[in-house]
């Protein structure tokens, strides 16, 4: 789970980049493009986090 973790970071800071470049449009198509990936991967760790709890019962 480290490697996601290390993901979700770097794409955190990719997106704040983004968002620099483009002058705080949260609205650009990069920018949400983005944002989706975080939101996908974040959900991605959580969904394992969930399993792994899960297999500990």
């Amino acid at each position: 789970m480290n490697g996601i973790a290390g993901q979700i970071e770097t794409l955190r800071l990719q997106l704040l980049e983004t968002v620099d470049r483009y002058s705080g449009d949260f609205l650009h198509p990069n920018v949400l493009r983005v944002s989706k990936e975080l939101d996908e991967l974040i959900v991605q760790f959580q969904h394992l986090q969930v399993l792994e709890y899960r297999r500990k019962l």
